[in-house]
């Protein structure tokens, strides 16, 4: 596709190229937001992997669903650092992108990881009891029939138990005389 420009033909690929070069110098304080920004990106990363500890708190896992997890994690956390990196550093790598993101990173853990934790894990706790609540209001009703019900229904599994017990007892004392009279004649000459 053409554009005029100046009454010569631009390409459209040349304008963005020229978008391009415009927008890689960054001053400084266009890097100082730069650099805030991977910060608030590495806070970022590790309140998701406080997400992951929590989950591994209250649902328990095997290691090899750890590894998973883990393997998850680390896909979405890369993906999310390359999109962020891609539209807000315009693909470059800088290194005080990555010591941003490693200072947010720390400071995430050294002062607001511990309160965020217990946070959610009493949020989560407080759901679960609200969620037993409500079951135990909605199956009262059948507890309360099932109460009901089940005193005959004991009895007469009782009464049987009982006589099977008797039969079975019975059903043993046959199997020996069996295993013997077998032994018996397997061995006989």
């Amino acid at each position: 596709m053409q554009r005029k420009e100046r009454g010569r033909p631009i390409f459209i690929r040349d304008l963005c190229a020229r978008r391009m070069a415009k927008s890689m110098i960054l001053s400084m304080s266009g890097q100082a937001w730069l650099f805030l920004s991977t910060v608030l990106m590495g806070a970022a990363v590790g309140l998701f992997y406080d997400v992951f500890r929590i989950f591994r708190k209250t649902v328990p896992h095997k290691t090899i669903a750890v590894q998973l997890e883990d393997l998850f994690f680390w896909i979405v956390v890369t993906a999310g650092v390359f999109y962020f990196m891609l539209h807000r550093n315009f693909g470059e790598i800088r290194m005080f992108s990555f010591i941003g993101a490693g200072i947010g990173i720390l400071l995430y853990f050294a002062t607001i990881s511990r309160y965020v934790i217990i946070a959610f894990v009493a949020v989560i706790d407080y759901m679960k009891k609200v969620v037993m609540a409500a079951l135990r209001i909605i199956f009262w009703p059948l507890r309360v029939v099932l109460g009901w019900i089940s005193p005959p229904f004991v009895a007469f599994f009782r009464k049987r138990r009982l006589g099977l017990r008797r039969v079975s007892r019975y059903g043993r004392m046959r199997m020996r005389k069996t295993a013997r009279d077998w032994f018996i004649v397997r061995h006989k000459k």
